[in-house]
C-alpha cells in the first residue's frame, strides 16, 4: 500500500504554490519508496504467535470545517484490549497510510499489538491521518504541515478526536495523548504539541523539517526562549546524517539545533541521530523503543533505564568553554541508594559538590570552581568567572555522558549560557 492509489501528479505544472506542493509530495514519495539500507525491522515490529491483533478500519471525513473544502481520509487502529469501560491512551500519525501500512516501514499496528500484548506501553487507539484533498491527491499536505499555528492543532482537537470518540472511550488529557510524523509531519506533530501542551504530551519526530525560513527553522530559537518555563511535552526526534540538504535546508543540521536548543531550555528530549537519508528505515527499526521511551511513565512513573550503582566509579570529565577546554575528576559512590560525588580539578584539587540528582536518566549537580583559567584570547581575566557557582546537565548513557554547564550569574543567580560538557566511566 503506496502513499498514492494512483499516479496523478500530472497536474504540478508551475507556480509558486505548486512548487511547494511538488516538493511536499517528492519528500513524501521519498521517504515512503525508501529502502532500509542498514537497517532492518525486529520482532517487535513483526507478527508474534499467541499475540492478538487489533483491528483496522478506514474512514472518510468530508469536507471540514477547519479546511474548507477538504476531503481526509484516516484509519483508527482499536487493540484487542480495548475495554469501553477504561478510557484509552490516543496516539495520532502524520501521512497516516505509511504508518498505518503493515508491510511499510515503521508497521505501526504490529508494533502496538505487541507491546501492548506485554504491558510495555498503555492501551492505546491509534489514528492515521492522511494530509487532506481538495482537488489532487493530498494536495494540501503543505498548507497543513508547514503552517506554525494552532489551526492543525483544532482541526485534530474539533474534528477528528470527536469522530472517533464517538464510537470510543478516550483519554481527555494530555498526559495520555501523544503525536507523530515524518518529515512535513514530523514538522506538525511538534507544532500541535507546541501549540496545545494542554492537550498532547508527547511527540515523536522523524527526519523532521525544522528548516524553512519563517517556518520550523524558527523552533531552536523559540525553545531557548522558555529556559526556565518549559513546556510540559516530551520530545523523541529521529535523523540521519545522510537526510536532506537542498534549498529549503539541511535536515540533519536543523534536527541537531532542535536538540541543541531542547537541551539548552532542559527539555525531556531524545536525539537518535543515525546514518540514514530521508527516509524511515532508522525510524521504524528503533520504533518499538522509541514507544517504550516516550510511554516510559504512563500512567505512573517506572524504574528509569539505568540504576543508580550503574553511576558508581570514576568518571572523566571534559568542558568545553568556548574553545578553553578544562578536564575534571568526578568520583561517585552509592551507599544505601543514596549518591554521594567528590569532584577534582586538573591539579588534583577537591571541589565541592552539591544538589547531586539523578532521575529520567539525567545527572545533575553543582559546583563552585575557585581556580583561575589560563589567560588568552577574549577571557583575558576569567578570575571572577572561575569563581561562580556552576550547574551541570548531563544526558547518562551507559558508561558516556553528555550535556552541558551553566555559570550561575547575577542577582538572581540565573544561568545565561551552557558550555559543553562530555564525560566517559573511567576502565580499570
Amino acid at each position: 500500500m503506496g502513499i498514492f492509489r494512483n499516479s496523478r501528479v500530472c497536474f504540478l505544472l508551475g507556480g509558486h504554490k505548486t512548487m511547494q506542493v511538488l516538493l511536499s509530495i517528492i519528500l513524501t514519495i521519498a521517504v515512503t519508496n525508501a529502502r532500509a539500507g542498514e537497517y532492518t525491522l525486529g520482532a517487535d515490529s513483526k507478527p508474534q504467535k499467541g499475540v492478538p491483533q487489533g483491528t483496522v478500519q478506514e474512514r472518510i471525513l468530508k469536507n471540514s470545517g477547519i479546511y474548507p473544502g477538504t476531503t481526509t481520509e484516516y484509519w483508527v487502529y482499536v487493540p484487542v484490549q480495548y475495554n469501553s469501560n477504561e478510557p484509552a491512551c490516543v496516539m495520532v500519525f502524520q501521512d497516516g497510510q505509511t504508518y498505518v501500512n503493515k508491510k511499510g516501514p515503521v508497521r505501526v499496528p504490529t508494533v502496538f499489538d505487541n507491546l501492548i500484548h506485554r504491558g510495555e506501553i498503555p492501551v492505546t487507539i491509534g489514528i492515521f491521518i492522511n494530509p487532506g484533498t481538495k482537488k489532487y491527491p493530498y494536495d494540501q499536505r503543505d498548507v497543513q504541515y508547514v503552517t506554525m499555528d494552532d489551526t492543525y492543532a483544532r482541526f485534530l482537537l474539533e474534528e477528528i478526536i470527536p469522530q472517533v470518540s464517538k464510537d470510543y472511550n478516550l483519554v481527555d488529557n494530555a498526559s495520555g495523548r501523544a503525536i507523530a510524523g515524518m518529515s512535513d509531519g514530523g514538522l506538525v506533530s511538534f507544532t500541535v504539541a507546541w501549540e496545545r501542551p494542554d492537550s498532547f504530551s508527547k511527540v515523536i519526530s522523524h527526519i523532521g523539517s525544522y528548516t524553512r525560513l519563517r517556518g520550523g527553522s524558527e523552533y531552536p530559537y523559540l525553545i531557548r526562549q522558555t529556559r526556565g518555563n518549559q513546556k510540559p511535552i516530551r520530545i523523541f526526534l529521529q535523523d540521519g546524517s545522510n537526510d536532506l540538504n537542498i534549498t529549503q535546508g539541511n535536515w540533519t543540521l536543523a534536527n541537531l539545533s532542535m536538540a541543541s536548543a531542547l537541551m539548552f531550555a532542559r527539555y525531556d528530549y531524545r536525539l537518535e541521530m543515525g546514518t540514514g537519508g530521508h527516509d524511515l528505515g532508522h525510524g521504524g527499526a528503533i520504533f518499538p523503543d522509541t514507544l517504550r521511551w516516550i510511554w516510559r511513565d504512563y500512567p505512573h512513573p517506572k524504574k528509569q533505564e539505568l540504576g543508580l550503582k550503574t553511576l558508581a566509579g570514576i568518571w572523566d570529565v571534559v568542558t568545553n568553554r568556548n574553545g578553553q577546554v578544562s578536564k575534571q575528576e568526578l568520583f561517585i559512590g552509592i551507599e544505601q541508594e543514596r549518591m554521594n560525588a567528590i569532584l577534582k580539578d586538573e591539579q588534583g584539587k577537591e571541589i565541592k559538590v552539591s544538589g547531586l540528582t539523578f532521575k529520567d536518566d539525567i545527572l545533575s549537580y553543582a559546583y563552585s570552581s575557585h581556580t583561575e583559567s589560563k589567560e588568552g584570547g577574549r577571557y583575558k581575566n576569567t578570575q571572577k568567572f572561575e569563581q561562580s557557582m556552576f550547574v551541570t546537565w548531563l544526558k547518562v548513557k551507559s558508561d558516556t555522558f553528555e550535556g552541558s554547564v551553566s555559570p550561575i550569574r547575577g542577582k538572581k543567580g540565573r544561568p545565561n549560557a551552557d558550555y559543553s560538557v562530555k564525560g566517559s566511566r573511567r576502565t580499570m
